[in-house]
């Protein structure tokens, strides 16, 4: 059904997986695709928390800025790579920028929704007892949304990864993303499933 050059058996995947992991090389990409990953992902989470935040608590601002956040948020965010390579080249930053942003609306969305969720009735109390911004804050909003914000960060964290992936398959200097490109274009299938595994593994 496939043909033998495109196919791999599951023993020329393990003994891929077995030189890929041996060698220095591999272990310097994994840690510069890690080091983009969690980059990103602390810096877009963060932004996303803050203004998800700031934006469902605060109507007035909602207002101004929400019809902004949902048209950006409706364009394909993943397209951007090729202009952010343009931009900030094919080292590292280009990485990290591209899963910033992608990490950005998956954290702010839910976290806006969740904050605008939270029941009136205990803001309702809170008020009436003279609870000042931060005490509803600990009190009220950051339990009510606690469950909403994991999800959305265990989700974030995944395509953050799949991102910068993404991104060092376009154009890289370094990282598990051209690796995998490489064995693709010498039609190393075993090396390249082994890369694909090992991603796998990451992203759990």
């Amino acid at each position: 059904w496939v043909d033998r050059i495109f196919s791999a058996t599951p023993k020329e995947v393990l003994d891929g997986f077995v030189d890929v992991v041996s060698t220095q090389l591999f272990w310097e990409d994994f840690w510069v695709t890690l080091r983009e990953a969690v980059l990103g992902f602390v810096i877009g989470g963060g932004l996303g928390l803050l203004v998800g935040l700031f934006v469902g608590r605060y109507e007035r601002i909602g207002k101004i800025f929400g019809p902004f956040l949902t048209l950006a948020n409706s364009l394909p965010k993943i397209a951007f790579a090729p202009i952010f390579l343009l931009w900030f080249g094919v080292g590292e930053m280009s990485k990290i920028v591209l899963a910033a942003v992608v990490v950005f609306f998956i954290v702010q969305v839910p976290t806006q929704a969740a904050v605008g969720l939270v029941e009136p009735d205990l803001r309702v109390v809170a008020d009436s007892m003279n609870a000042n911004e931060f005490q509803k804050f600990t009190k009220i909003i950051l339990p009510g949304i606690l469950p909403t914000v994991f999800g959305a960060f265990r989700l974030a964290a995944i395509f953050s990864l799949l991102s910068v992936v993404f991104a060092e398959i376009l154009g890289a200097r370094r990282g598990l993303g051209l690796r995998l490109i490489t064995a693709k274009n010498n039609f190393n299938i075993g090396e390249m499933f082994a890369y694909t595994l090992i991603l796998g593994l990451m992203a759990l």
